[in-house]
């Protein structure tokens, strides 16, 4: 573990810093002091080395060359701060960026991380980083992943009874946001840390009001204290979970934000996609669970995350679910929310022989997809056409998502 440069200025701010850096380290972050980092000049967020390491380590399987790498990096570089281009941003982070291969002339998509191994991927964390934008700021924490900038922690002094998260919250989104576009347009979240700790999404766009914070919990491990918890947040193959699979630009009712998973969700989405994929894989017979959401906690967006995560797990080759619900509102709402969020785009059933050729499509292997549908489409007597003795001998890893689900 690499040791932190003393400071002669000794305050609470800096304990604060020293613990969290202290603690990210133990789970598997890598420090280096802002003035040690690779980097090409002030005005620019990304550490270019690092990246063109990390490229060349991921996508080794690739005939890459030191041209398909510039273009790659100048893919990221030239997007602009507008809501388009970090939409555009994420989408690399996601996926990858695809680009025409020098030697062999082919399509291929380039990885930025490693999200099949985590420990493929380099971690690290920095203090006091200094950047040019409109105005110079100096960031308390910033966490990076393969040389790409995605978290930034301000940290405010916990025995100032004149300072809170709030104050830090606010330095970060009517300041620095705004005053450094070419960062910020790589981060993804931010982190307000003082006697307590809150965590939000990185919406440069967005005014204070529409922007969503909250504190991570983790009931199961008994963390109550929410600084602590934060660094569970950010255990680096947690990071890389969400930003693959809970990180969306949402774009409804003429309001375009960004959203995070809040605990439950990525609990329950999590517990959900690893029962289904056990079973699968014939390590659990338990085919059901019950998942309990209060009142304003987010159930359609932990119904939307599982789907889409098990719709893009290799484990299931591309799975028919299904969502069901007992009102039309209730059909008429998820339909927006996942089409708000850029994600597969889902197919309503609108009757109930749409619904027999959903499942008997394919010789009753069901058609592949994300559906929504009524609860009273599933009537015995009206889907008395469709033979389950037939569809259970024929049944496949996708129809057995599809009766999990249900």
């Amino acid at each position: 573990m690499n040791k932190m440069p003393s400071n002669p200025i000794f305050t609470e701010k800096t304990v604060v810093e020293d613990y969290l850096i202290e603690r990210l380290q133990e789970k598997g972050w890598k420090f280096i002091p802002a003035d040690q980092l690779e980097r090409t000049g002030l005005d620019e967020p990304l550490l270019i080395e690092n990246l063109v390491k990390a490229i060349k380590r991921i996508n080794s399987g690739l005939p890459l060359t030191d041209e398909d790498i510039k273009r790659v990096i100048n893919q990221l570089k030239l997007k602009s701060c507008s809501i388009e281009g970090i939409r555009d941003i994420l989408s690399f982070l996601k996926q990858g960026i695809i680009i025409r291969l020098k030697r062999t002339r082919e399509l291929a998509r380039i990885k930025l991380f490693d999200y099949e191994a985590p420990e493929n991927n380099e971690f690290i964390v920095t203090r006091q980083f200094w950047q040019q934008g409109i105005q110079r700021r100096r960031l308390d924490i910033l966490l990076f992943i393969n040389g790409i900038p995605l978290v930034n922690i301000e940290c405010k002094d916990p025995t100032n009874p004149e300072e809170s998260w709030y104050h830090a919250y606010e330095q970060i989104i009517k300041k620095y946001q705004k005053e450094l576009p070419e960062l910020y347009k790589y981060v993804q979240i931010g982190v307000a840390v003082c006697d307590v700790a809150e965590y939000f999404p990185i919406v440069p766009w967005q005014e204070e009001e529409y922007i969503k914070h909250c504190k991570w919990k983790e009931p199961e491990l008994g963390i109550e204290d929410s600084k602590e918890a934060i660094i569970e947040f950010l255990r680096p193959e947690r990071l890389l979970d969400i930003i693959k699979n809970f990180i969306f630009i949402r774009e409804f009712a003429g309001v375009v934000t960004k959203i995070l998973p809040r605990y439950m969700q990525y609990r329950a989405t999590n517990r959900i996609v690893d029962r289904v994929i056990k079973t699968i894989k014939g390590q659990q017979d338990k085919r059901k669970g019950l998942i309990w959401h209060w009142q304003g906690s987010g159930k359609t967006l932990t119904m939307i995350f599982a789907a889409n995560k098990l719709y893009h797990a290799p484990e299931l080759k591309n799975p028919t679910i299904f969502f069901i619900v007992d009102r039309d509102e209730l059909e008429e709402q998820l339909y927006r929310e996942i089409n708000s969020l850029g994600i597969e785009k889902p197919e309503v059933i609108k009757s109930i022989r749409h619904l027999r050729e959903v499942i008997k499509h394919d010789y009753y292997k069901g058609k592949r997809g994300i559906f929504i549908t009524l609860i009273q489409k599933f009537k015995e007597k009206e889907l008395e056409a469709v033979s389950y003795t037939h569809l259970r001998a024929h049944e496949t890893e996708a129809d057995l998502v599809c009766r999990l689900l249900l």
